[in-house]
């Protein structure tokens, strides 16, 4: 089914009215390229540039196995006084454009946008705690508008379907499943909760989840969606020239249960 805000009504979680007329630049980064060598972990890379070979932080520990191979170029981050890494993986050249697959910056980003009052579904709430703990598990973000308080937790989706759909996870993720399956069972007693999927590849036409490659993703996002769990999507991408541009706030979604 595709899940669309229903008409505003007073008292509901505020819902989107309105698109975004147009793109928004978010930041301009000092960004360089290199090629990649190989990925040596799960949170690493070995890079290539002017002959010579470096080591990269990856903060998506996700496959990325259409993104992330030997050859693929990249944009990184230099860390000046990066002892273990000398920077970090921000995107991937993908033609004239690059997916942004620092799950950091796709945060930080996310907080520019909130807090620049550009997402309307989200309308006067604020960061009031990062990182908090609900039945041992951390989500990111609890936000406040002074009235209400909706728990909230992000998910990065840069993969690439065959038919244009940004698509989380693109590998099986218990902790995706347990995330979703605990922000369900919050709203079933009375707290305000939701996920936002960062479609993060500038080819993407919509998001919809990955449940092909994770069976029990269906059942913990369906349960959400009956739950009426607010789910969201945000695209933003990066350009070349290190401009991360958001693209949409209400980007459309299609969940088949």
């Amino acid at each position: 089914m595709n899940q669309r805000p229903p008409a505003c009504e007073a008292g509901d979680l505020p819902l989107i009215c309105r698109k975004l007329s147009r793109r928004k630049l978010l930041a301009k980064l000092d960004l360089l390229q290199a090629q990649v060598v190989r990925r040596d972990s799960r949170v690493t890379v070995i890079a290539e540039s002017e002959g010579r070979i470096f080591r990269l932080h990856l903060t998506n520990t996700g496959r990325l196995n259409d993104l992330i191979y030997p050859k693929s170029k990249i944009l990184y981050m230099n860390l000046v006084d990066g002892k273990k890494v000398s920077g970090r993986v921000v995107g991937v050249l993908l033609e004239e454009s690059a997916a942004l697959i620092d799950t950091v910056l796709q945060a930080k980003m996310f907080e520019k946008t909130l807090e620049h009052r550009l997402i309307p579904w989200l309308l006067g709430y604020e960061i009031e705690k990062r990182e908090v703990v609900r039945h041992g598990c951390r989500f990111d973000y609890l936000l406040n508008n002074g009235v209400d308080r909706i728990l909230l937790e992000l998910k990065s989706a840069v993969y690439l379907s065959s038919d244009g759909a940004a698509m989380y996870p693109d590998t099986i993720s218990e902790r995706g499943v347990r995330h979703f399956k605990i922000l369900s069972n919050l709203k079933l007693v009375g707290e305000n909760t939701g996920i936002v999927f960062i479609a993060a590849h500038p080819s993407a036409t919509y998001f919809k989840p990955n449940f092909d490659i994770d069976p029990n993703l269906r059942e913990a996002l369906c349960e959400a969606l009956k739950m009426n769990v607010l789910i969201k999507s945000i695209k933003m991408h990066l350009e070349l020239d290190g401009s991360v541009i958001l693209d949409d706030v209400d980007f459309p979604i299609k969940i088949e249960c």
